[in-house]
């Protein structure tokens, strides 16, 4: 014959168990609303292209700055 406490279950085990799965979601729910808010944070900071001619002034402004200080 099954006991009442089998057919009812643990109220401690249920409590432990509804804590860990509360936290579990908490915790996902945490990392989509982070990961959504940093995609809409990055997506306003857009930056444009540069050419490598650019690049490669850029770098020779760099290189002589240098040059010039020391």
């Amino acid at each position: 014959m099954e006991q009442v406490t089998d057919a009812i279950g643990n109220p401690t085990a249920l409590l432990v168990e509804r804590i860990f799965w509360l936290g579990l979601g908490a915790f996902l729910g945490l990392a989509i609303i982070t990961s959504l808010l940093r995609g809409l944070k990055e997506g306003k900071n857009k930056t444009t292209p540069v050419s490598a001619d650019q690049l490669e002034n850029l770098a020779k402004k760099a290189i002589q700055q240098n040059s010039d200080s020391n």
